[in-house]
């Protein structure tokens, strides 16, 4: 026991070292060995030998965290937080093209049913600071690439994925007229091809579902989303929607118009309680309010006669703040500022359609205010 104890440690040692560090500290992230979920929970109450790494690591993700929503410090043995880089780690090993090979590939399967177990054992965040630890550590994940590389000579070619070539290879380029080709490509390409043509994306994508702020960040992945109990627990954290309203505004609507409309259509269908109904509108109507004063970019729904998920998305704006609704008197905004918000919902009166503002309307005739928040998320 005491040997596999020091063999879980030094495994620890060198995921936070070789893995988790570079991911905020910059430079090359490298896998260690497949990582079990047998170990999760060992991985979660663990903290580096090396107090200068914990201290350099603890505050790049603090960092990272703040620039979503306020936070003084990130819980310390975060469950979540582990499982979720845990996972990210093995999904980034088993698209290692070293693992198809004859006496290799078995393991393939086994690495597919270790990201299974850590994904179902990631619980909901239930603090602010349990949802930004994951989201931070997600989003750097997210901008993974890998670097390949062909070095061809005047009799062979070599491929090495992910790994620098070997200095034999590349030795005497004059003389072996040695070429270099060098790509990169990011981690969602490389899962979405994945192994024998079958995809890992959704794997990701069930693994990112774990991280709410994430999910809302990257809701291309998303078409058909739901606003499940943990995510209407982030939004109703008035500094994380905030944050989350913030970073979406920074490219337009257009791209999370459908998935959220989606959303908001999906919960209205199950009959949710209205304080469920109120956290999604008011998420929806302070994006679209907030674009409106940022002006970067503007939304056009798609035409279609019926009310389809853009429609329903649109038409929020003008069934907020044309009808007076008791929404639209949270929206503390000058009066100069309200004119533009007037006149912009009143363009999406007439892209979303009377039938889409309807729609919209009865959903918030549903829709319940929530308690004051005490800035954490809430037991929705």
């Amino acid at each position: 026991m005491a040997d596999e104890g020091a063999k879980i440690a030094e495994l620890y040692e060198e995921f936070i070292k070789d893995f988790l560090l570079p991911l905020f500290a910059g430079g090359e992230a490298h896998a260690v060995r497949a990582l079990p979920p047998g170990i999760l929970e060992s991985f979660a109450y663990s903290t580096p030998s090396d107090s200068e790494i914990e201290f350099e690591l603890q505050t790049l993700m603090l960092r990272a965290a703040s620039e979503i929503a306020p936070i003084d410090a990130l819980p310390a043995n975060d469950f979540g937080a582990t499982g979720m880089a845990m996972a990210l780690h093995n999904l980034g090993a088993i698209t290692d093209p070293m693992l198809d090979r004859t006496f290799s590939r078995g393991s393939i399967k086994v690495m597919r049913e270790w990201i299974e177990a850590i994904i179902a054992a990631i619980p909901p965040p239930r603090t602010r600071g349990e949802a930004l630890s994951r989201h931070v550590i997600a989003e750097r994940a997210l901008l993974f690439q890998r670097e390949d590389t062909v070095v061809k000579n005047w009799a062979y070619t070599y491929r090495f994925y992910g790994r620098p070539p070997p200095a034999n290879v590349v030795a005497m380029p004059r003389l072996r007229f040695v070429k270099e080709q060098k790509s990169r490509r990011g981690i969602l390409d490389i899962l979405e091809e994945g192994i024998d043509d079958e995809s890992l994306l959704g794997l990701l994508t069930e693994l990112i579902a774990r991280s709410p702020v994430t999910q809302l960040l990257n809701l291309q992945l998303y078409p058909r989303l739901v606003f499940g109990m943990a995510t209407l627990a982030v939004l109703s954290d008035s500094g994380l929607r905030g944050g989350i309203v913030q970073a979406l505004i920074k490219s337009g609507t257009s791209a999370v118009a459908q998935p959220l409309g989606h959303a908001l259509r999906e919960l209205s269908a199950v009959g949710a309680p209205g304080e469920y109904l109120y956290v999604a509108l008011a998420f929806i109507a302070e994006l679209q309010v907030l674009e409106v004063l940022d002006e970067r970019a503007g939304h056009t729904p798609i035409a279609e006669p019926a009310v389809g998920d853009e429609e329903l998305f649109a038409a929020v704006l003008p069934a907020v703040i044309l009808h007076e609704t008791p929404l639209a008197s949270a929206v503390a905004l000058s009066e100069t500022d309200l004119e533009r918000v007037r006149r912009r919902a009143e363009l999406r009166r007439q892209q979303a359609g009377d039938d889409a503002v309807e729609f919209a309307r009865s959903i918030l005739d549903r829709a319940l205010p929530l308690p004051v928040s005490s800035g954490a998320p809430v037991a929705v």
